[in-house]
Formats: C-alpha cells, sequence, structure tokens
C-alpha cells in the first residue's frame, strides 16, 4: 500500500462530544503486517468451524448409504443431526456474549478449541446416533462463539481504512472452511478426515502469538494491555496515546456500570441499531446463506446431468471470484453499493430460476440455469453474504457489542435452525426461489431506507447517521 503524501491537508474525526484533529499521515502509514496477522489467525477459527458446517453435505451420502460408521441413521435421524448445530448456536449464543463481556474475544476463541475437539472426537468413536447428535451440537456451541467473537475481534482490532477489507476475512474463512471440507471428503475416508480435523484444532495455540482486543481490555478496565496490544497491533514506532484516549473516552462515554444490559442498550440510543444489525443477519441467512449452503447441492444434481462435479467446482469458483471483489471494493464503494449492487442481481436470478423450475425444468436450458445459479453464488459472496458478517458489529457500539451482537446472532441461528427444519420437507425448487425472491426484494428495501453509510466513520459518527436516517424516514413519513 502507497503511503500517502506527509503534506496532505488535515481531517477532522468526531469520536465523541469533541473532536480532535490527526494529520492524514499519523493515521494511515501504519504498516499493517502485524494488523494482518492477527486477522489471519483469529479468523482461522471461522476457517475450522466451517469444516464442520461443510462436513452435513460432504458426508450425507458416506453417512446414510455408505456404512461410514457402525450404524446407518434414518433420513429422519439425519435430518436431525444436520439441525443440533444451530440449535447449539442458539442456546448457546447468549451465554457467550456474557463470557466475551467479562473475558474478552481471545478467550472465548481460545476456549472454543474444547467443544470443537469434542465434537469431532464424538464423530470418531461414533456407535451410535446420539453421539453424532451431541458432537453436532458441540459443534454449534463452538460456532455461537466464532461467529460472535471472530467479527468484533475483527472490527475492534482495525482501523478505519481497513475495517471492512478485514471484516470480509470472517465470511472468507467460512466458505473457504466448507470448500476444505467438502473437497477433503471426497477424497479421504472419513475417519481420516476427523483425525486431520483434529490435528487442525492444535492449531488454535497460535491464538495465544495475538494480544486480546484493545476495546475489550478498556471495557475491562485493563488499559496497561489495551496500550501493549495497540502498540503490538500497529507497531512499536506508533503513538497509540491519542487513539487510546479516544477509545477510553467511548467507554465512559456510553457505558453505566449502575444498570444492567438492556438497560444499557436503551441508554445508549443502540435498540435501533440492535434491530438493523439483527434484521441484516437474518435477511443474510434467509436470502442465500443456508439455500447455498445446506441446499444447493440438491439443485446442482438437478440442473447438472453428468456435471455434478464440475458444477460443484464453478460454484465455488464463483464464490471466491465474489469474495475477492468484495475484499477489493469495499473499502472503495462502500457497503451500500454493494449490498445494493448483491440485492439487485440475486433478485434478478431467483426470479429466472423459480420461473424455470415452475415451467421450462424438463425443456432443456440447463447450461444457461446453470450459469445463473453461479451468478447468484456469486452476488452473494460479493455482497450480503461477506458485508453483513461485519457491518452488524459495526452498527452497535463498543462497550455493549457483547450483548447487542450476541441478541442478533440468535436470530441468525435461529432462522437457520427453522429453514433447515423447513428445508427437510422436501420444497419444491420453484417455491424456495419464489421466497428468495421475496426476501432480496425485502433486502433491497431495507438497504435503502434503513442502512447508512458506514465506510470511513467512526462509532459515534456511524450511530449519528442511523438516528438521522430514522428522523428523516419518520419525519418523509408524516
Amino acid at each position: 500500500m502507497a503511503l500517502p503524501n506527509t503534506e496532505a491537508p488535515t481531517k477532522t474525526i468526531t469520536f465523541s462530544d469533541t473532536t480532535r484533529t490527526f494529520d492524514d499521515s499519523q493515521q494511515l502509514t501504519v504498516r499493517t503486517r502485524n494488523l494482518y496477522l492477527a486477522a489471519i489467525i483469529s479468523s482461522f477459527c471461522v476457517f475450522c468451524f466451517g469444516t464442520t458446517v461443510g462436513w452435513t453435505n460432504a458426508a450425507k451420502i458416506l453417512v446414510l448409504k455408505r456404512n461410514a460408521h457402525k450404524f446407518k441413521p434414518t433420513k429422519d435421524e439425519w435430518d436431525w443431526i444436520c439441525a443440533m448445530l444451530p440449535l447449539g448456536g442458539v442456546i448457546c449464543c447468549l451465554p457467550m456474549g456474557i463470557l466475551m463481556k467479562y473475558q474478552g474475544c481471545k478467550i472465548l476463541m481460545l476456549l472454543q478449541v474444547v467443544p470443537y475437539t469434542c465434537g469431532w472426537t464424538l464423530f470418531f468413536f461414533a456407535n451410535n446416533i446420539y453421539m453424532l447428535c451431541v458432537g453436532r451440537f458441540l459443534q454449534g456451541m463452538c460456532g455461537a462463539a466464532v461467529c460472535l467473537a471472530v467479527p468484533v475481534y475483527l472490527d475492534e482490532i482495525s482501523q478505519w481504512p481497513y475495517r471492512g477489507c478485514i471484516g470480509s476475512f470472517t465470511f472468507g474463512a467460512f466458505i473457504y472452511g466448507i470448500m476444505y471440507s467438502n473437497v477433503l471428503i471426497e477424497y479421504v475416508r472419513l475417519q481420516t478426515v476427523y483425525v486431520i480435523n483434529l490435528v487442525l484444532g492444535l492449531l488454535f495455540i497460535l491464538l495465544k502469538i495475538i494480544p486480546e482486543s484493545p476495546m475489550r481490555s478498556i471495557c475491562n478496565g485493563k488499559e496497561d494491555k489495551a496500550h501493549a496490544a495497540l502498540k503490538w497491533l500497529r507497531v512499536k514506532d506508533h503513538d497509540v496515546d491519542e487513539e487510546l484516549i479516544e477509545l477510553s473516552r467511548l467507554k465512559h462515554n456510553t457505558l453505566d456500570p449502575s444498570v444492567g444490559c438492556w438497560e444499557e442498550l436503551r441508554q445508549t440510543g443502540s435498540l435501533g441499531a440492535l434491530f438493523r444489525s439483527s434484521m441484516l443477519i437474518f435477511l443474510q441467512q434467509a436470502g442465500g446463506g443456508v439455500v447455498i449452503i445446506c441446499y444447493l447441492d440438491n439443485i446442482l444434481s438437478d440442473v447438472s446431468g453428468n456435471h455434478y462435479m464440475r458444477c460443484r467446482v464453478w460454484v465455488c469458483f464463483f464464490m471466491y471470484v465474489g469474495h475477492l471483489l468484495c475484499v477489493l471494493l469495499v473499502e472503495r464503494t462502500g457497503r451500500r453499493p454493494l449490498l445494493l449492487t448483491s440485492a439487485v442481481i440475486m433478485s434478478i436470478c431467483s426470479l429466472y430460476l423459480s420461473c424455470w423450475f415452475k415451467w421450462s425444468s424438463g425443456c432443456g436450458w440447463h447450461t444457461s440455469t446453470r450459469i445463473v445459479i453461479y451468478i447468484f453464488v456469486g452476488a452473494f459472496s460479493m455482497g450480503l453474504g461477506p458485508i453483513a458478517c461485519f457491518l452488524n458489529v459495526e452498527l452497535i457500539l463498543a462497550p455493549v457489542r457483547p450483548y447487542g451482537c450476541a441478541t442478533a446472532n440468535i436470530f441468525s441461528w435461529l432462522t437457520v435452525f427453522l429453514t433447515v427444519r423447513w428445508l427437510t420437507y422436501r420444497i419444491y425448487h420453484h417455491v424456495i426461489f419464489y421466497l428468495l425472491l421475496v426476501v432480496c426484494l425485502v433486502t433491497l428495501l431495507f438497504v435503502i431506507v434503513f442502512l447508512p453509510e458506514t465506510k470511513g466513520l467512526s462509532p459515534i459518527e456511524i450511530q449519528h447517521r442511523l438516528q438521522s436516517r430514522w428522523s428523516d424516514y419518520s419525519s418523509d413519513s408524516s
């Protein structure tokens, strides 16, 4: 990244009731080696969780038809095995938020090595359906923690010019974990896969290298640790005192230790942000997240003919390209343009696919239909998929994120659980895409009306944008 001109004009950045002037060179010339190292290591937790999610589709035939275990589950039993993971996420999400509030993001990520390894161990030794169900529930517990802690951690260690780019690592690590799991199970014996995934758990020790989130340390009264973390993340020759002062001011202006967590959310005006965050992450799951991960193989098998494996490769390729576009563009174009573009493309694709599966599935055109499916997956991976992962964190003030983000994630996991159970009723493909069309149109309207642009804004500026946007909408309605 080229260094900016040191003679560039100054800009004013608002954190709270006061304004401070920083020179552009002071804010942007910080080397990002340690920052990206921390982002990659923490995102590895999400990668490992992605391997557990990828197991669902990849191992289905092996478990149900090829005696991968000493027993063979029925179809209904398999459906409940799949549903246990999001059920574990729903139940454990709020306790993970409490743990993150008092112990921080790093400890929460480190502790997930326990349910992760226990889950795969139960899979390896499974000799009945209950061991698979318990193992899947433990993996859901792991998912509840990493899907909460990692996006918050990435947001709080990042400087504003890199917040969107680094925040998109969460979604990338997740889909690459799914791809890895699919490839591994395709070519390696299932019991060996369990051992390999257990060995991956040993790499959680790399989390010892990275510091705790500076904001979490300040919220827990550990200013010295926050100062050391900023020094490590920003490199030793960078003056972090101003940044530390502003983080402390944000905490003291936001937190009131005499009130409870929900009163805290109300007093800080974060309930509106919590609604937007919850709605956004709900639309992410309902608008393609669950269907792409859990149901896309069924759709591909109906349109791929003899080219099923080739179609899966193309799906992975379009996922990769879509995520790459998000990483490259999110800090240039902003969040809203990518979300709007993604929603429009997905709406058009959903309309085409719903009509095709309803009226033309027996008339050929399989090649064009496959291309539309690839475009749908790519559009989701470019906008709604990765941006919802970090934007739901940006919308909530940092000191109240443990409860706020945990509450939003409960809606996400509940959506996944209900959708997975609903898909077990063998809904027709065209009905699924009709519903995806509706969700994409709702997403389009939601982004236009309720979501402000957050690129380059401080936490307080984001809250001001949220409040002013709601006031403008209310006045227009009246």
